[in-house]
């Protein structure tokens, strides 16, 4: 009676997009997850990181033509360009959800796979945070650096977090879905100003976290993954893999 009932607290779930110069995506990314199967009411918050295109009108468009009941829409804009981390940061302060997570706003990511996310959620419910990994399934791998690059920053990562008690397969992943109360607390803390400092800081403390004491429950799930070209706007350089392993040693150790 008592796993049901603490079930029956998941209510909503609270999705956050950072946009940049999305314009072309955006639309076709907030039609999936407002459509998508869950039982859940539906928190969509799209913060406009300075793009120079327009994601913002398109969103407040398509939110404004959106009259279900069970999907609410935030609409923000940052005043300036203040990258992805703290972009997210807001987003995760602005959230109400009992379950909240990150969605890009590039189609490379299926919306589809958080179906998975929140049942598990449902039918474990002692856990706390589940990560998507991209490499416990099969996809079109375009460039090996990409594959390279994030074996190696989750490995490096993996040496810290597994003291903890927590052994990822893809760090660097976007779909982190955590209870929203654990989450709010982590995003009030986040410093990083780096773009490539978001999942780094993030992993690092997820698993420094204590909930009542006692370190979060983890779960992973396999996701479907279509990495974009670099002529569609994948964002691919070595000096970025150096940044997220300064980050993941700056989180962890100090």
């Amino acid at each position: 009676m008592n796993k049901y009932k603490k079930l029956n607290n998941y209510k909503k779930l609270s999705i956050i997009i950072p946009a940049y110069n999305e314009s072309k995506t955006i639309k076709e990314v907030l039609q999936a997850i407002a459509d998508l199967e869950i039982d859940l009411k539906k928190e969509i918050i799209v913060i406009d990181d300075g793009s120079k295109d327009n994601p913002l009108e398109i969103a407040k468009s398509f939110s404004k033509k959106d009259k279900r009941d069970c999907v609410k829409y935030k609409i923000l804009q940052n005043p300036q360009n203040l990258g992805k981390t703290q972009t997210v940061r807001r987003g995760i302060l602005e959230s109400t959800g009992d379950l909240v997570v990150i969605q890009d706003a590039d189609l490379e990511y299926e919306p589809k796979d958080l179906i998975d996310f929140v049942e598990t959620f449902k039918q474990n419910p002692d856990v706390d945070v589940i990560y998507g990994n991209r490499f416990a399934r099969k996809f079109e791998n375009k460039y090996f650096k990409f594959y390279f690059g994030n074996r190696v920053v989750t490995t490096v990562s993996n040496f810290f977090t597994m003291w903890r008690g927590a052994k990822v397969g893809d760090m660097e992943t976007c779909y982190k879905m955590a209870r929203g109360d654990i989450f709010r607390d982590i995003g009030k803390t986040i410093v990083s100003r780096s773009t490539f400092g978001l999942e780094p800081e993030l992993t690092a403390k997820f698993f420094k976290y204590k909930k009542d004491g006692k370190k979060l429950k983890y779960n992973e799930i396999p996701i479907q993954y279509r990495p974009r070209t670099i002529e569609e706007g994948k964002k691919m350089k070595v000096s970025e893999g150096f940044k997220a392993l300064i980050e993941i040693v700056r989180f962890n150790v100090f």
